[in-house]
């Protein structure tokens, strides 16, 4: 699920010596950031969308702050069906055969037959014990691939605090880190002069940037934000969303349908669904659309599974007590 994030956060990172034979490109992104860091200053107070939506993408809303999840929470679960093999054998092994085996070895006998043990026996175990330590190397010289999604914090939270106007970043160190900026210096993937209006639905992503010329930060950063954003329309519905909280309050919105915190099943069952959702809503119940449908369900039933899986191998989002007093403080700290 962080993979996006940690290599965007190594991509904003990296070194000259990394970035050989793209020196070209990242001049041309540097004179990009120059440009939208002045052209979209003060986008903070223009207004976008005449309908503010929550885009199914707050997790808390109050008077003080208001939680908004990020994009890629859907795609997780490759890794847990990928790694599962592996993982099976490593913890599977010791206690199907290591063990008993082990066992039958010091008592000189086999315990279900009562045979006496040979040397072939001797070597099918050091067999079997080097081909568990050979998946054991691998698990664990795959283990950064792991944490990408299991054992980590479920999800990636920004928080917008109206009262402090910053925006808080918490997210796991590899993925760029917990990080604090100011909400003015905040630059949005939306065109302050241009009012979308169409709802053609396709794949969208609200980007947040946060240009160090803006920042002062050492590196630029960035942000995903949002459900599965189904068109132009809900992207820039969503910053609106965003904008009149900050700039005005929640009473100027309509309330939040908030996501729980608790990973339910049929959220993971909701997750393959959304890569299907706007192809279904541009020919529902057509005889094509069924039958992809029909074909797909026992993947995004494994896709599902795995999902699941991954959120309970991981633990709630927990903000350090420094950060969390900060970003939940009713004023200037």
């Amino acid at each position: 699920m962080y993979f996006i994030e940690w290599l965007m956060r190594r991509t904003l990172t990296a070194s000259k010596k990394d970035i050989t034979g793209f020196e070209g490109d990242m001049k041309q992104f540097e004179k990009a950031t120059e440009k939208y860091g002045k052209q979209y200053r003060g986008m903070q107070e223009r207004q976008v969308s005449d309908a503010p939506s929550d885009a199914r993408s707050i997790y808390r809303m109050n008077d003080t702050y208001m939680d908004v999840r990020t994009f890629f929470d859907e795609w997780r679960g490759g890794i847990v069906l990928g790694l599962s093999p592996l993982l099976l054998g490593v913890l599977g092994f010791p206690f199907s055969f290591l063990i008993p085996m082990g066992g039958d070895l010091m008592s000189g006998h086999t315990f279900h037959t009562g045979r006496a043990i040979e040397a072939s026996d001797y070597m099918a175990f050091l067999v079997l014990l080097f081909g568990w330590l050979l998946m054991l190397a691998a698990f664990i010289y795959l283990f950064w691939i792991f944490r990408m999604e299991c054992l980590v914090q479920r999800h990636i939270v920004v928080r917008f605090n109206r009262k402090t106007r910053k925006i808080y970043i918490n997210r796991p160190n590899f993925a760029g880190g917990n990080r604090v900026y100011d909400w003015d210096d905040v630059v949005a993937s939306v065109d302050p002069d241009d009012r979308v209006v169409t709802k053609q639905r396709k794949r969208e992503i609200l980007m947040l940037f946060f240009f160090k010329q803006r920042t002062g930060a050492e590196y630029h950063d960035v942000v995903f934000l949002g459900a599965p954003l189904r068109s132009d329309h809900e992207l820039y519905a969503l910053w609106e969303y965003i904008r009149r909280y900050m700039e005005e309050g929640p009473e100027s919105l309509p309330k939040p349908r908030c996501i729980p915190s608790f990973p339910w099943p049929w959220r993971s069952l909701l997750a393959p669904w959304s890569f299907l959702e706007n192809k279904w809503a541009a020919a529902p119940w057509r005889p094509g659309m069924i039958a992809l449908v029909l074909i797909a369900s026992p993947l995004m039933l494994i896709h599902a599974v795995a999902h699941w899986c991954s959120l309970l191998l991981c633990w709630p989002v927990y903000w350090p007590r420094k950060l969390r007093r900060e970003s939940t403080a009713s004023g200037p700290v």
